[in-house]
Formats: C-alpha cells, structure tokens, sequence
C-alpha cells in the first residue's frame, strides 16, 4: 500500500480540524446582546430633576468689612426689607437687609468674620412655592419636552408620591454642566400643595409624547 505524502496528511488534519471548530462554533449559544426598548417605542421619557424655591437669594454685603451682627438664624422666617445682619465698614454701618418675605436657609457667615465687598452672609428662600429643575434633558430628550407639558413627577424620599406639574421654561441651547456633559435646563411648576415636600428631595420625571 502507497503511502501518502507527509505535508498531505498534514492538510488533512487540518481540514478535520477546522471542521470541529466550526462545528463547536455553530453550536455555541448567541452572545449578542438582547435589544432592549428604546424609550420612543414606549411613548415615555424619563428624567431625573431636584426641588427647589422657585425664589431664592444670596445676601451679601456691599462694601467689605466686620460682621458684628446677625440679626436673624438659620430656619428664621422674615418678612421682606427686614433686617438680618450688620456690617461695619470704612464708611460707615451697612445694613443687610431681606429682599423679599420667606426663610433664612443658610448662614455664609459669622460675627466677628471680615468680608471682602461682594462676600455672602445669608442665604433666603421662599419655601411656600417650589418648583422642580433638572439638567437631565440631553439632545435625545429635548425634542419631547415643551412648555404646558404635564409630565408626571414622582418625589422619591416620599415613598414615590406621583404628582403632577406642568413645564414653565425649556431652555431654547444647551449649558454645560460640571460634569462636562451639555444639557437642555427644564423648569417644572408643582401642582396642588404638598406640605411636606421640601428643597433638595429628588425627583423622577416622566414625560410623554
């Protein structure tokens, strides 16, 4: 009997081998991953926004100096114009006054500080009217959000209440948030009274086409 050449059986195991492989190959399960939902095929776009006062201010001083009293503390209610610190500067005694009725949420300052002019002492909000803004309108989002719309808004520290709200403002560009990400700012008016609602509570919004 012939026998076959040695670079001929070698083409020939290697033929029988490729064979396995593709076998094994064809019997392996798909690992392509599954194609989930997109949120156009749902008619729902969620984004992600946070309570706040629809007014809010920083008050700070004028013209530089020694904070040598703090009329009003932190959780204080005021009525507008009242007074809530003193500065005495080069010129004279600057009076801080609240610019308009709501809470003191913060203290920037503390007697005895001195401040450079411009330099914040207190911070107020009026804590009977929230509003909800987010920076999570990206490109994608922004072309199913407009002004009157009424998305539904659930308030996650209260156990995902669901309330409604309707848009104030769409901003018409976007703004570069600190992450470096560019996002369209939305404005959310709150509807009906929620008593314990409060600044900083975040909030799932869902919109719809």
């Amino acid at each position: 009997m012939k026998r076959l050449p040695r670079r001929a059986v070698w083409i020939g195991v290697g033929l029988l081998a490729l064979l396995i492989v593709v076998q094994i190959v064809r019997q392996l399960p798909s690992s392509q991953p599954v194609a989930t939902p997109t949120p156009t095929s749902q008619g729902r776009y969620i984004a992600h926004g946070v309570v706040t006062p629809v007014s809010q201010a920083r008050v700070g001083t004028l013209t530089g100096g020694v904070l040598f009293k703090q009329s009003v503390e932190i959780g204080a209610s005021v009525e507008a114009q009242q007074e809530i610190a003193l500065v005495r500067g080069p010129s004279g005694t600057e009076q801080l006054t609240a610019p308009f009725a709501g809470t003191i949420t913060g203290v920037l300052a503390h007697t005895g500080d001195t401040l450079v002019p411009g330099a914040g002492v207190m911070t107020i909000a009026d804590l009977t009217r929230l509003q909800v803004e987010t920076t999570d309108v990206d490109e994608f989002l922004i072309g199913h959000v407009r002004a009157g719309q009424t998305p539904m808004l659930q308030i996650e520290a209260l156990e995902r209440r669901e309330i409604t709200g309707r848009v104030r403002t769409v901003a018409p560009q976007p703004q570069t948030t600190a992450a470096g990400d560019q996002h369209y700012p939305v404005t959310i008016d709150l509807g009906g009274s929620q008593p314990d609602l409060r600044p900083g509570m975040s909030v799932r919004i869902t919109f719809s086409e």
